[in-house]
């Protein structure tokens, strides 16, 4: 008899043996609608039946079996191992038997015996199977999970669903807690800085670039008729400045900053360094005195700006002399001319009093004038940029400082008085325009 053969006769009584009484009765309407490919023989069918019937020991019929430590089986010597472990694992119970121990396994439903008590006989049992087996059955028992095979998992592993849940809920408070905390923060920084953004600007009225007098309406008259009230144009210290910083740019492909050269020679600058001064007037409006060597009006492309604190320009204005060539692209507006002599020249420019609106939004003052003289630069030569400028500020710990007043009638002569310099006494006259 074969090994795959069954112990008992699975074969149930035959059609005929059952007589007419088999006919008389009719099948239960499950069996009788039973799905193709679902059918089983009436023997697997009475195996199953009284499976859960036979009546076990107190312990294990497993327990006892005594492991022998040695060398590894064979692939064969295990299964004939196992098949032994299987079988008396079973008992009583009616087997089909095979001869692979997976297919016996599967046939008779022999994993539902497996329990604690038997996945540790077993894995006593598998500490001498080769890893082909070991890995088949850790599968097998696992049930397509290895990491439960050969006995009940850790205790870190078999975390119950409370805990579970528990660690859950624990992180979703925290989640919840810190958006509230986010939310709080926000809150708590737009209540703060509100008052901030919806404040305005600090009054620089002090530092701003103050005339001396209010025009009153005979010295607009006055001014109409010719005459402009007010005393000799004598500058005030607090706001004057010399032209002492030179701009000089090489051309060429080189980053710009490799380009900017700090060092140049006097004699390639329009004017040298510190023989330009200038001093801010009230005539009418706005004035720049700018006073230099004797000629250099005539030559000199002259740039003057109003800016803000931030270098925000309020007005710009170019004069170009006689014999002078501005650089292409130079932004500002022509010059008015209020006062003009060989060495020294007086422009009108825009200086509002107190705070001003900006066009891109808030506001400023008039707080600085920067002054400067541009050299006339070809596409080819070695300059892309070159020029000396200034610059006139209140100093920050100086008190307010109120803008000069000088009058007189077109025609007139005045002299320019800017105090004294490194070379001496800076003053040049002109003539009322």
């Amino acid at each position: 008899m074969s090994d795959d053969g069954t112990v008992d006769d699975e074969a149930g009584e035959s059609p005929a043996e059952a007589g007419d009484d088999g006919r008389d009765q009719a099948a239960p309407p499950e069996q009788a609608r039973t799905e193709p490919g679902t059918e089983v023989s009436a023997g697997l069918r009475e195996r199953r039946a009284t499976f859960f019937r036979v009546r076990s020991d107190t312990g294990s019929p497993v327990d006892d079996i005594a492991i022998e430590p040695g060398r590894r089986w064979t692939q064969a010597e295990a299964d004939r191992q196992i098949r032994t472990f299987l079988i008396r694992m079973a008992g009583n119970r009616r087997l089909a038997h095979r001869t692979d121990p997976v297919e016996l396994v599967r046939e008779n439903d022999l994993m539902l015996l497996f329990g604690p008590e038997e996945e540790e006989a077993f894995a006593r049992l598998a500490l001498r199977f080769p890893d082909e087996t070991v890995a088949v059955w850790a599968t097998l028992l696992s049930g397509g999970d290895r990491s439960e095979a050969f006995g009940p998992r850790s205790r870190s592993e078999r975390r119950d669903e409370a805990v579970v849940e528990q660690a859950l809920r624990l992180g979703m408070r925290k989640r919840v807690a810190s958006s509230l905390l986010l939310v709080a923060l926000l809150a708590g920084g737009v209540l703060l800085g509100r008052p901030l953004l919806e404040k305005g600007p600090v009054d620089r009225t002090d530092r701003s670039l103050r005339f001396a007098t209010v025009e009153e309406p005979d010295d607009v008259d006055s001014a109409e008729a010719g005459t402009v009230s007010g005393g000799p144009p004598v500058a005030e210290p607090a706001l004057t400045a010399v032209a002492d910083r030179p701009i000089a740019i090489l051309r060429g492909d080189d980053p710009l900053a490799e380009r900017i050269m700090l060092r140049v020679p006097d004699p390639v600058l329009p004017v040298p360094r510190g023989a330009l001064a200038a001093a801010v007037f009230e005539h009418v409006g706005g004035q720049v005195a700018l006073v230099g060597p004797d000629g250099w009006v005539e030559s000199a492309c002259i740039r003057v700006s109003v800016v803000t604190d931030r270098l925000r320009p309020l007005d710009t204005v170019i004069y170009e002399g006689p014999d002078a060539a501005c650089p292409t692209g130079l932004s500002g507006r022509t010059a008015s001319v209020t006062c003009l002599g060989s060495a020294g020249i007086v422009l009108a420019i825009r200086i509002p009093q107190g705070e001003v609106a900006l066009v891109e939004g808030g506001s400023g003052w008039a707080e600085a004038v920067r002054f400067g003289i541009e050299s006339p630069v070809s596409p080819f030569g070695q300059w892309e940029t070159l020029a000396i400028r200034g610059t006139i500020s209140v100093q920050v710990d100086s008190a307010s400082v109120p803008v000069p007043r000088f009058g007189g009638a077109v025609g007139d002569e005045l002299t320019l008085d800017l105090g004294t310099g490194a070379s001496g006494r800076r003053t040049a006259t002109c003539t009322l325009v």
